[in-house]
């Protein structure tokens, strides 16, 4: 396991523990980073997600109800939490089938330890769970048994695949490193969207490259993807050098060697929904849903469509 890319959110309001954890981990090769509170944690976590978390087991305010709700989230419950727990508990008593965290160390702390406990539940999320390494958004395995969970439900619900059109022509211009900052962001435009609508039940997964997925709700569905579009489209154009941005386009070959004008990136959304059609199986949903990328593509600026009769762009 590569540490040195590795993400520690430390969530305790005692700033001399924090201060020793935050200097354990930087030393020895983490980037740990703190807050003070849980909401200012769910935040955090919302708008790029750590590769794990440290949280006081008596933090406040909120603290249980913290650890409930990420625990209970489709989309970040992979998140490993190792919890901080006073010297004078020990780890046999605390019920941990009520207990939503995967962890625990006493404090204070002993660095060997810690950094032991956080090597290995790091390796175990990343054995046992299929995360994209760049957004820690759920990988193809979560999101193919997401998508069957919703089918054999019967219950209606709208499942948006995300594509972001001229990304390739972006990247070999800029480089990967700018790409997946782009990615990044589209990643926290995403998730935000769909977290502003509070629901039980949504979810929100990354495929790989520039391809995304999210489910809610039916009756939700487009404003989340009108909100996408809205904050894709005001924060993209800030990813361009000015030359580029000035034009509106960059310069760049077809597959066949020809110079092209390829427009700034815009976002095409295809929504599958149970809501007039029987679906019966994730292969199904991916083919309504590349028939409706395709149009959605063939369209001018960010777009999204949807599956039934009049659907599309309002």
């Amino acid at each position: 396991m590569s540490k040195s890319k590795k993400r520690i959110l430390i969530i305790d309001h005692d700033p001399v523990e924090t201060e020793n954890i935050e200097s354990i981990l930087n030393k020895s090769g983490y980037l740990a980073y703190r807050v003070e509170d849980s909401q200012k944690a769910l935040d955090s976590i919302y708008n790029d997600p750590p590769d794990l978390i440290i949280a006081d087991s008596d933090m406040h305010p909120g603290g249980d109800v913290f650890c409930q709700r990420l625990k209970g989230d489709t989309t970040y419950s992979q998140l490993p939490i190792i919890l901080l727990i006073p010297s004078v508990l020990s780890g046999n008593r605390i019920d941990w089938n009520s207990t939503p965290a995967d962890d625990y160390i006493t404090k204070p702390v002993n660095p060997d330890e810690l950094l032991f406990r956080i090597s290995f539940s790091i390796s175990r999320s990343e054995r046992e769970l299929d995360a994209n390494p760049l957004t820690r958004l759920p990988g193809n395995n979560p999101i193919t048994k997401e998508i069957q969970k919703r089918i054999d439900s019967s219950k209606k619900f709208a499942l948006a695949y995300i594509d972001l059109d001229n990304f390739k022509a972006y990247n070999d211009k800029y480089g990967f490193i700018r790409g997946d900052e782009a990615l990044r962001v589209t990643a926290r435009i995403v998730t935000n969207a769909v977290r502003e609508l509070n629901q039980p039940g949504t979810f929100t997964g990354h495929i790989g490259g520039d391809d995304f997925v999210l489910i809610v709700p039916l009756k939700y569905i487009e404003g989340v993807c009108q909100r996408i579009i809205k904050h894709f489209d005001a924060i993209i154009t800030s990813f361009y050098d000015e030359e580029d941005r000035v034009k509106g386009y960059i310069d760049s070959a077809d597959r066949t060697g020809k110079k092209r004008k390829i427009p700034v990136m815009t976002v095409s959304i295809a929504v599958v929904t149970n809501e007039k059609r029987k679906i019966s199986h994730v292969g199904e949903a991916s083919a309504i849903a590349a028939d409706l990328k395709k149009h959605c593509k063939s369209l001018k600026g960010s777009n999204y469509v949807m599956d039934r009769r009049g659907g599309g762009k309002p």
